[in-house]
């Protein structure tokens, strides 16, 4: 039997693979899911339009979401912090200067993600063995299980769709004022170093008989009640379809082992902590970077032993636009990134810089609620209208090999130590970027906010891997192409973990092909 170990997003592209080749899988999982409770509250909402719903349901499906003034919120779903439950237990860690999401919910991260949607170019994986060549048609084969809201425009010079089957999404009124003024001052952005266009995301935007599609509810953040976000979860619910895919939850893989042409997987009941064992032809592991780390440095008794985690920094500047627009409160709108700007500016970095805008979300709104401005918000009502109708948001990412990385070591009492080790160029750079937008404000029509410019901790962003890089030659604590640990011949590593470096675009997506491209290789060795 050929085992899978994960459900994210890497894990359901490799088990895909690995079925259109005729195999037979199974998937080994911890797989936590959403609480009966609010199962029966998320039913109730998609089967009613938002105009119908009740206040107080909403409230409960943005209960677990919290945001502070400086920019910073912990990302529930529906209510509940099932994406994130659970991991301290099975995963205990120290950390200094960390800050990291792992998940053991079905699906992953893929609960609580962005869904940005942005493919790797060849200027940023030069230290990579492989390149966009072997990746494109990965691309094009991790698309075909997901809905991508998208438009065709000037990134695709650069950052290609790899797929014609994209949805046109109504973007906020905000945004197409913003792109408004970017492409009436195209030449000069170009021509110092900014390319845009409207983001893509993992989103179905048209109702189908399955699905409802994006209903601009405004609820991106807290768990789309339709089920319009790609979670991997779905692609888990196809995979079931087929009679060669099997399932089994409530697994805790602890380590592997190989031995006469067989790998021994090592695992814990999640549900009464009994080891459990299994026998394996062949391994994948797609546990995400953090368990999939422990597993390997376990199954080698690397007590002590340092690896290093490579990190895209995620960093946030606010700008303020010279126009307001106006009743954004009332506007129906999904809140997830509307624009990407790419910028390359050899001065700042080598590489590319990826900017996500957000445009306006009730998470505003709240972090203002969360100051001491509460106790005056009807005195001041207009100017926070007006503040928040020229608001928008830039989310950054920086290469990795512009960041802070994290040093990680498998102790003895079989805790992880992750350790930020700080590379002073991030701040040296989000300053340039912050310079640059000031330096082109006129061409923005927004001005960036003085003093508030936020770097957190190296983690943060959850755009993490690298703690096993695939080499041409790989050594101890490397992986050869096809993701194969040092010393190992039928155990592959699958998810982030192998990637030599992060580059700042979006990471899912290339975590889906990079996985599938693995697997499709599967009877060539």
């Amino acid at each position: 039997m050929i085992y899978v170990v994960g459900s994210g997003p890497s894990g359901v592209a490799c088990a895909h693979a690995l079925l259109k080749q005729g195999l037979e899988v199974t998937m080994l999982d911890s797989g936590l899911e959403l609480e009966s409770q609010q199962k029966t509250l998320l039913e109730k909402l998609s089967n009613t339009l938002p105009d119908n719903w009740n206040q107080n349901d909403i409230n409960t499906i943005k209960g677990n979401t919290k945001v502070n003034p400086s920019g910073s919120f912990v990302k529930g779903v529906y209510g509940s912090d099932f994406p994130t439950r659970e991991t301290e237990r099975f995963f205990p860690n120290e950390i200094k200067n960390v800050q990291l999401r792992m998940s053991l919910a079905k699906g992953g991260l893929s609960n609580i993600w962005g869904a940005a949607l942005l493919p790797y170019i060849d200027e940023d994986i030069k230290d990579w063995p492989i390149g966009v060549k072997e990746l494109s048609p990965h691309y094009e084969s991790a698309l075909s299980l997901i809905d991508l809201a998208a438009t065709n425009d000037d990134l695709s010079l650069k950052f290609p769709l790899y797929t014609k089957k994209y949805q046109e999404i109504k973007y906020s009124n905000q945004a197409t004022s913003l792109m408004s003024d970017l492409i009436s001052n195209k030449n000069t952005l170009n021509s110092s170093g900014f390319d845009f266009g409207y983001s893509r995301l993992a989103v179905k935007v048209n109702e189908t008989n399955s699905n409802h599609g994006c209903k601009y509810c405004g609820l991106c953040h807290y768990g789309c009640p339709y089920e319009a976000i790609y979670n991997s979860a779905f692609t888990l619910n196809e995979l079931l379809k087929n009679e060669k895919f099997h399932y089994i939850k409530n697994v805790i893989v602890k380590k592997v082992h190989e031995s006469s042409g067989e790998v021994t997987i090592t695992a814990t009941s999640r549900t009464n902590n009994e080891e459990i064992t299994f026998k394996a032809l062949r391994v994948y592991l797609a546990c995400g970077v953090v368990p999939s780390t422990k597993i390997i440095l376990e199954s080698l008794k690397a007590y002590n032993e340092k690896v290093t985690m490579k990190d895209s920094q995620w960093f946030l500047i606010p700008l303020i636009r010279y126009k307001k627009v106006s009743d954004i409160l009332n506007e129906n709108l999904f809140t997830l990134s509307q624009v990407f700007i790419e910028l390359f500016d050899k001065n700042l970095s080598a590489n590319t810089i990826n900017l996500q805008v957000y445009t306006y979300n009730d998470l505003y709104l709240r972090a203002i609620k969360n100051t001491p401005l509460k106790y005056f918000l009807p005195l001041v009502q207009y100017p926070v209208n007006e503040l928040l109708g020229r608001l928008v948001v830039i989310m950054g990412y920086l290469h990795s090999n512009d960041s802070s990385e994290i040093s990680v070591k498998l102790q003895k009492n079989n805790k992880l130590l992750f350790e930020a080790q700080t590379n002073n160029k991030v701040k040296t750079i989000v300053s340039g970027v912050y310079k640059k937008f000031f330096t082109y404000k006129d061409s923005f029509k927004a001005i960036p906010i003085p003093g508030i410019t936020k770097i957190p901790p190296p983690g943060y962003g959850s755009h993490s891997g690298g703690t096993f890089p695939m080499r041409d030659k790989p050594h101890e604590f490397e992986t050869d192409i096809l993701g194969r640990p040092y010393g190992f011949k039928k155990v592959h590593i699958v998810d982030a973990s192998v990637f030599p470096s992060i580059p700042a675009t979006t990471i899912t997506l290339t975590i889906m092909a990079n996985a599938h491209r693995i697997a499709s290789r599967y009877n060539d060795i």
